[in-house]
């Protein structure tokens, strides 16, 4: 090659996603079986972990953003009628962060602890009929919110 000529580029050849229009479609239909049983142990050992005194900041915050995720959905439609419930147990986590600042240990009252089960129940049916489309919408909203100041930015 002279002089007078820019060198060529190397070729690389351009990746396709044969399967791009399939992962479209794949967000219309409801998740996996397998895939919102693990979103629910993750959700559920947290829980568990606060109800039996053993809570972190951590599994709080993992039950709050699933009690955020919950709330969303209700207000767009998936389980409207419970959105008192899911306000409720947002009021008892509260109450929990509140109380765990002051002395420390991370565990729900009384009252949260009933709500926020409840939620849960609610929570796990949601994920059963929403499409990951709607799951992703709803995270983004839970984010949104957060940035906002209008969620606990904890939870994030």
């Amino acid at each position: 090659m002279s002089r007078s000529q820019k060198p060529r580029k190397a070729y690389r050849q351009r990746f396709v996603n044969r399967t791009a229009g399939i992962d479209v479609l794949e967000r219309r239909t409801p998740m996996a079986v397998s895939q919102t049983l693990d979103l629910g142990i993750a959700y559920h050992v947290a829980l568990d972990e606060m109800l039996h005194g053993r809570g972190t900041e951590e599994h709080w915050s993992t039950v709050v953003c699933a009690l955020n995720i919950a709330l969303v959905l209700a207000e767009m439609g998936f389980g409207a009628e419970q959105i008192q419930i899911m306000k409720a147990a947002l009021d008892g986590a509260v109450r929990t962060r509140d109380r765990a600042r002051r002395v420390g240990t991370w565990a729900f009252d009384g009252d949260g602890m009933s709500a926020i089960r409840l939620a849960m129940e609610i929570h796990d049916q949601q994920m059963e009929i929403v499409t990951k489309a709607t799951i992703l919408a709803a995270i983004a909203e839970v984010h949104r919110r957060i940035d906002t100041g209008n969620a606990f930015q904890e939870a994030a």
